[in-house]
């Protein structure tokens, strides 16, 4: 009996000390989210969010760099979402005890550990130097496509796996075939799932700067793109060209920039918890 009130009071003061961490932790993000968003935000305006930047990016607004980071987003999912899902459901449904489905599952799972620049790297070389697409649009969503490919295979993956079984076996016994069972039956439980997997991959690259950088941004355009073979502005590359190239008469357009990005990234997370909270009570 002693032994045991002595465990429970160690596990007692263990208890307290994670939460202790997990608070400090949960302080130190917030306050940081807070003080961008409170710093920049001051600086809002209708005209901040249409207009170009001018006088140096010492004046405008940030119109061109929205426009772009949604072009970039928008053609990342049309690439990144077909590959993606295709992937987890081959892994989770067909490959999960081949040698094939192994070595693209220890695949997927290594390309989640490469550091960004490298994706930049790799994007330089075969897309914008091999395939010709040069600085542009096209090369930077291929390459952050290609970024976002592991969190959406692996989250498809594991959706369609935590599936109860009994789901497959009641379909296969109603004679459904293999993929009627996969797309009418399987996908639509997972739905909630993928959905938030994808907008958590979305969520995740479009704060990237450094392969963005590398194969699509330029720092300042005159006009908007006019194909996919046209460079862009983004919003994180165009905090990082203010904040490295420009004096502080120009800072406070990259405290606002930073302001929208930290808002825009928490709305998508947060419309991604909501998708997931709900699959979660259902």
């Amino acid at each position: 009996m002693e032994k045991l009130k002595k465990q429970t009071g160690i596990d007692s003061i263990i208890s307290i000390i994670f939460r202790i961490i997990s608070y400090i932790a949960f302080g130190i993000i917030m306050a940081i989210i807070i003080i961008v968003i409170v710093d920049g935000a001051r600086y809002f305006t209708p005209a901040f969010f249409i207009e170009y930047p001018s006088q140096g990016m010492t004046a405008g607004g940030i119109g061109p760099a929205i426009l772009g980071s949604l072009l970039m987003i928008f053609f990342i999912l049309l690439f990144s979402i077909p590959i993606g899902v295709l992937t987890g459901t081959f892994l989770s449904e067909y490959g999960s005890k081949s040698r094939l489905g192994r070595i693209i599952d220890v695949s997927v799972t290594s390309l989640s550990g490469v550091p960004s620049v490298v994706y930049g790297l790799f994007g330089l070389a075969l897309f914008s130097i091999t395939l010709g697409f040069g600085t542009s649009l096209l090369s930077g969503s291929l390459t952050l496509a290609i970024m976002t490919l592991p969190v959406i295979s692996s989250s498809v993956k594991e959706a369609l796996a935590s599936l109860p079984r009994e789901l497959r076996e009641s379909a296969y016994a109603l004679g459904a075939k293999k993929t009627e069972t996969i797309y009418k039956i399987l996908f639509p439980a997972a739905r909630n799932r993928i959905i938030t997997a994808i907008l958590i991959g979305s969520g995740r690259v479009i704060g990237e700067t450094a392969p963005v950088l590398l194969t699509g941004a330029v720092f300042y355009s005159t006009q908007l793109p006019n194909s996919l073979l046209d460079p862009v502005m983004t919003l994180p590359t165009h905090i990082y060209f203010i904040t490295m190239a420009y004096g502080e008469n120009a800072q406070w357009m990259a405290k606002a920039t930073s302001a929208f990005l930290i808002i825009l990234i928490l709305v998508i997370y947060s419309i991604a918890f909501k998708i997931r909270g709900g699959n979660q009570k259902s």
